[in-house]
């Protein structure tokens, strides 16, 4: 019980003193920078009651002396400017740290930020108490880390053989290469602590080559040539029939596009042997079965044959395949001998008459 009384009386005279010391503020102001100025106040004090030239400016607790003797105690708070902080975008690790965030805030102040060892944000200078920067958030653990946006619109190019190179608008980030034709979904190679790169759509279209064509074509009967390189393939409409058949390209490589402006038919001609066949009187008969086409190329024995039969004025033995068994024909030659001599014969008499006929006539003249 004695202890109890003991406690009691402790805590009241720890308390009574302070309430007799305590002192209730009349007045408060926010701080303008201006002069703060009490109607019927003739002198300012401080807290301490040093006395001041003028009324005061800055943040504290004063004591006012009015005309009529009365003492008022006022004081002078700081101003509140509320500061959003943000991540800086812009920030990189060789930066200082107080510069990793900004601040956005309405007012010409300029202070920099103090990041304890907890993450609290506060300022390095407050303008000697007169301002009251209320952050937020108040700590960095909740400020929000935003990092630089990459954008780039759907792009398309024509193929081009050194490759496709598509910039950023950031002067060091690598460019995309592509080589090839195709559709890609694309995105800079950046640094993901401090950028996002927002994927974008390139399109790379073939890149159209015209071709003029020689003339192609073979002989009846004969094999097709080869219609293919190292860039493209060229395929004829089927058909072995004497005639023109369309031709069609394809490409070996998807980077490229052919297509024909000149000569796109593959032409098969009747068979070349057909014109070096002489020609022979006796024509075979319809009923009768045609001499098979021969060869391009006649040979060598065919090419003595033929120099043989020209040689011959009256005879040209031909062998045919009218039927099976060989024929030899004898074809006159008719050379225009005969018919100089009659004509000159008929000359000749008549020229005999006509001189005949004078010299009788001058005969019987005289007599």
């Amino acid at each position: 019980m004695k202890r109890l009384l003991g406690v009691v009386l402790v805590l009241f005279m720890a308390c009574f003193p302070m309430n007799i010391h305590a002192e209730e503020v009349n007045l408060s102001f926010e701080y303008t920078g201006q002069k703060i100025e009490i109607e019927n106040v003739e002198k300012y004090f401080t807290q301490s009651w040093e006395l001041l030239d003028e009324a005061p400016t800055d943040c504290g607790i004063y004591n006012a002396w009015t005309s009529d003797g009365e003492t008022i105690l006022f004081e002078i708070n700081p101003k509140k400017v509320p500061v959003k902080v943000t991540y800086n975008k812009d920030w990189r690790e060789s930066d200082p740290e107080e510069e990793k965030y900004l601040c956005d805030y309405v007012g010409d102040y300029e202070f920099m930020l103090r990041i304890d060892t907890d993450g609290n944000i506060n300022s390095l200078d407050n303008y000697q108490g007169n301002y009251d920067f209320q952050f937020e958030p108040k700590n960095v653990k909740d400020v929000e880390i935003l990092k630089t946006k990459i954008t780039h619109p759907d792009v398309e190019y024509v193929y081009f053989e050194d490759g496709i190179s598509i910039y950023s608008d950031i002067d060091h980030v690598k460019p995309i290469l592509l080589k090839d034709v195709g559709e890609y979904t694309v995105a800079f190679d950046l640094d993901e602590r401090y950028y996002e790169s927002v994927p974008f759509k390139v399109t790379v279209l073939p890149k159209r080559v015209q071709l003029r064509l020689n003339k192609q074509f073979k002989y009846f009967g004969e094999e097709d040539p080869v219609l293919e390189n190292d860039d493209y393939i060229l395929t004829r409409e089927p058909g072995e029939d004497i005639g023109d058949y369309k031709l069609t390209v394809q490409s070996k490589s998807k980077n490229y596009k052919y297509e024909i402006v000149e000569n796109d038919v593959f032409t098969i001609l009747e068979n070349k042997s057909q014109q070096l066949k002489p020609e022979v009187t006796n024509q075979p008969s319809n009923d009768e079965k045609k001499e098979p086409l021969q060869s391009v190329n006649a040979s060598y024995k065919d090419k003595i044959k033929y120099a043989d039969a020209s040689d011959k004025n009256t005879n040209i033995n031909t062998e045919t395949k009218v039927d099976k068994e060989s024929a030899k024909t004898n074809t006159k030659v008719v050379t225009g001998v005969l018919n100089l001599t009659t004509m000159y014969l008929s000359f000749m008499t008549i020229s005999f008459v006509v001189a005949m006929y004078i010299l009788i006539k001058k005969r019987n003249v005289k007599s």
